[in-house]
């Protein structure tokens, strides 16, 4: 099974059918209808409106409802009128008797949990405001236990994460700050996008286990923590209007991935007693695993019953327990051969640049085969003991190269039939002191009377 023959299950939106599962730490009119503003030098008219989200949305009966699952993508006609909203934002202002207390409503986060563990392709985010001058994007892979940073983005990287590196990442899981997607225009319909892996690096191995750590995700979080402000938050209470004008607010969120199956998986089924909306559309991307090759588990992690890891993950494949291959390997995976498909087959040997369980760990022998040892073999895996170097051709006694291609000086005739591989030019000099080398003086005078200054070519020394 080469690497175009992995199965990859199908990649799609997995919000689909969560909206329950999707949440945000602040919404506009939860408990009351808000008052909420836009920037004076917008189109229209109107400058103030209400939010009141304590109702689901309806464009007939509640237009003015933004809760969170209003993000998850649909085809309906006047999408725009159609989104999430936080609570106004920037600052709130709290008296008592002594004290002005001043909390900050910058901070807002959406999260979505889901039932099992996926893979995560992108995100993409379109904002019916600006962009956030400062946020984060996170992932669980212990169901929100503890998380780690997939990227930070900022106007001002320095200033907001200062301990992060900004720019271009330097390699594949560098996490860094990008100041690309934060930008106070536009100031509206601005997006951004996290993709998982930098297209800029190539990947050899998707299936190791630090490309495959990279990807998974049981939650997903989004931490907006600074808006874009023009100046007037800081006049005080008495321009309290300007804080009606400072939120997040988003049109639409897109998490595009897939089941994660180990490659052992080409689709994956809904599953029982999960969570999820009760009746799900089409194109919703369930978590079940449909697993092959005798795997088993949520995420095809494991072999079935009675059969046993042969050196687990693509194209790496489940073998009958007990010695039933037989040490042969005959079910072995795309050139390798072993009880564990561990080793290269015959006329192979390892890349020692990439893992056995990589599709093309195993590379084809570059000898000549009529002047290699058993017609073609290779070193199949370096040894530094015996100072053998995997690829390396076993050449034949006459034979030399990198490949066993060329007969060794003085020496002709390559050929498969010739245990030597070349046969020793007819020259009676040569012959001669080869014959000397092998036999006595008595021997070589009585087998071979040759001239001082060589015999004629093609005559027999007899």
């Amino acid at each position: 099974m080469n690497a175009a023959e992995v199965p990859v299950p199908p990649t799609g939106d997995l919000l689909v059918g969560r909206s329950g599962q999707l949440t945000a730490s602040s919404t506009c009119g939860l408990d009351r209808a808000q008052k909420y503003c836009i920037l004076s030098y917008l189109e229209g008219e109107q400058k103030c409106f209400i939010c009141d989200s304590r109702f689901p949305y309806d464009p007939h009966t509640q237009p003015n409802s933004h809760t969170i699952e209003n993000v998850i993508t649909s085809f309906e006609p006047e999408r725009e009128k159609k989104w999430w909203q936080s609570e106004n934002g920037v600052t709130k202002f709290l008296y008592n008797l002594l004290f002005l207390h001043i909390f900050s409503l910058d901070h807002v986060s959406i999260r979505l949990d889901l039932e099992v563990l996926f893979q995560l392709s992108h995100l993409i985010l379109t904002f019916k405001t600006f962009r956030p001058a400062a946020m984060l994007v996170e992932r669980s892979t212990d169901y929100g236990h503890t998380w780690r940073v997939f990227k930070y983005f900022a106007k001002d990287c320095a200033a907001s994460f200062p301990n992060i590196t900004s720019g271009q990442a330097q390699g594949v899981g560098d996490v860094v700050c990008d100041s690309k997607y934060s930008d106070i225009e536009p100031s509206t319909g601005g997006e951004v996008v996290l993709k998982v892996l930098d297209p800029s690096f190539e990947i050899e191995n998707p299936y190791s286990p630090y490309i495959q750590d990279l990807v998974t995700l049981t939650n997903l979080r989004i931490n907006f923590t600074r808006l874009h402000t023009l100046g007037d938050t800081l006049l005080g209470r008495k321009q309290n209007d300007s804080l009606n004008k400072y939120y997040y607010a988003l049109y639409e969120m897109v998490v595009l991935g897939s089941c994660f199956c180990n490659g052992h998986a080409s689709e994956c089924g809904s599953a029982q007693k999960t969570r999820g909306d009760v009746f799900s559309p089409p194109s919703m991307v369930h978590g079940r695993c449909i697993c092959q090759h005798k795997t088993d588990g949520p995420n095809c992690e494991r072999c079935k019953d009675f059969f046993q890891d042969a050196s687990y993950g693509p194209p790496g494949q489940c073998l009958p327990s007990g010695g039933l291959s037989g040490g042969v390997g005959d079910d072995c995976p795309q050139n390798t051969e072993g009880q564990h498909c561990d080793g290269c087959r015959p006329l192979f040997s390892r890349d020692p640049l990439k893992a056995i369980s990589d599709p093309y760990a195993c590379i084809p022998c570059e000898c000549d085969p009529d002047g290699t040892i058993s017609g073609g073999l290779c070193v199949s895996h370096s040894d530094p003991d015996l100072g053998s170097v995997t690829g390396r051709s076993l050449c034949k006694e006459n034979v030399e190269g990198a490949k066993c291609d060329r007969c060794k000086p003085n020496h002709y005739g390559l050929s498969a039939a010739d245990p030597l591989g070349c046969q020793l030019k007819a020259n009676k000099v040569y012959q001669c002191e080869e014959v000397r080398m092998r036999t006595t003086m008595y021997d070589v005078l009585s087998a071979c009377a040759c001239h001082p200054l060589g015999s004629l070519p093609l005559l027999p020394c007899d």
